[in-house]
């Protein structure tokens, strides 16, 4: 019989801020290995660990008065997306591609964008990626970047998801406006783009588009089943029906994947679904680039440093490969993460979204040569 997973019990911490630094002791499952001890050392810095929105991203309990008062809130939250699926749509001249989620991140989904930006790109496509650029300053009109450009001061520009998107697909442009209908404008009449794909599109529905790809993360496909701010969920599960196609991911972290599959078979046994995972391709140095094989993790015993909404999935991809994560620094997801924080005479493991900021910043981990960025791409299961 397979035990339930077990997780740190919650608690009331007060507001971490500045070098204030809370610890929680992550305890251990029994699906994939674990350090020795039975768990890994995780360290909060600039968020709360056991917070409420911890709480509801993690399927936690929390306070009755509180979730009644979070529940009573979801209207308010329900009221811009009742407009935009009422407000007139837009047809462009491209074909348009979305890739968005119901759930509020957390699926994983700048992988998706990028294999099919790449995909069409090598197809002979002129393609541009349309963001919001989460996180950045907005201005009056589009901004225009492409990989080719470097990444000095591109994640100051569109974000650090866009950034990344940029630098792993040179071929294609990334247009940041909160009007996405403007950014394809420019992208089409400026730069004679003829595929667009609409970054976390699923919601911004003024667009038209060709095809709406709606993706699920397997671990935790949509939380508490509850709307925002009481759930995760950004629409109700039956807005899965104005999707065209489904791609499922982290299907082989999945503790349940039959019954997702179920599931997704009595909501919508017309959409087609894709099981896929983040299969980790190669690790490199922050500073000098090189690379060394991903077999080396095996038995490593290593520090992850991250700012990104779910470190947990992260952790997990790397004791896939073997590694004994030791701690776990966990920031705020497109947080800043200082240089003080790869101090280790271990090596450190970070994302690629981390290392744009980093590198977009100059900040290079401050010139620690042990920090390694775990590369990964979207890769159907076998």
């Amino acid at each position: 019989m397979i035990k339930p997973e077990r997780r740190a019990a919650y608690w009331d911490i007060p507001e971490v801020s500045g070098k204030a630094v809370v610890t929680a002791i992550a305890a251990g499952r029994n699906r994939l290995p674990r350090a020795p001890r039975g768990g890994y050392e995780m360290t909060w810095v600039g968020r709360r660990p056991f917070s409420l929105a911890e709480r509801i991203r993690m399927n936690q309990p929390v306070p009755f008065p509180v979730g009644a008062l979070l529940s009573a809130a979801t209207p308010v939250f329900r009221i811009g997306m009742w407009a935009r699926l009422h407000a007139k749509r837009v047809r462009v001249d491209a074909r348009v591609i979305s890739f968005g989620n119901l759930t509020a991140g957390g699926t994983g989904k700048t992988p998706a964008v990028i294999e099919r930006a790449r995909r069409e790109v090598a197809t002979g496509y002129t393609v541009a990626v349309l963001t919001r650029g989460y996180g950045t300053r907005q201005t009056d009109s589009p901004v225009v970047v492409e990989g080719r450009d470097g990444l000095t001061g591109l994640y100051e520009r569109v974000g650090d998801e866009p950034a990344l998107i940029a630098s792993k697909v040179p071929g294609a442009l990334v247009v940041k406006c909160a009007d996405r209908v403007a950014g394809a404008r420019v992208a089409i009449d400026r730069h004679g783009c003829d595929t667009l794909i609409l970054d976390d599109g699923y919601q911004y529905v003024r667009l038209k588009r060709d095809e709406n790809v709606v993706l699920i993360d397997a671990t935790n496909p949509f939380g508490n089943e509850r709307l925002l701010p009481r759930g995760i969920l950004r629409e109700p599960i039956g807005a899965i029906d104005r999707a065209t196609h489904i791609v499922l991911t982290r299907c082989d972290l999945a503790a349940d994947l039959p019954g997702l599959l179920a599931r997704l078979q009595s909501l919508c046994p017309h959409l087609p679904v894709r099981h896929t995972r983040h299969a980790a391709t190669s690790l490199r140095s922050l500073v000098g680039g090189e690379s060394k094989p991903l077999d080396t993790m095996k038995g490593e015993r290593v520090k992850v440093v991250c700012g990104i909404a779910n470190p947990d999935a992260f952790v997990r991809t790397l004791e896939g490969l073997g590694a004994i994560v030791e701690e776990c620094v966990s920031f705020r997801d497109h947080g800043e993460i200082p240089g003080a924080a790869f101090d280790s005479e271990i090596p450190v493991i970070t994302t690629e979204k981390d290392a744009v900021r980093l590198q977009g910043r100059g900040a290079n981990s401050g010139g620690r040569g042990n920090v390694w960025v775990l590369e990964i791409e979207l890769q159907d299961m076998d």
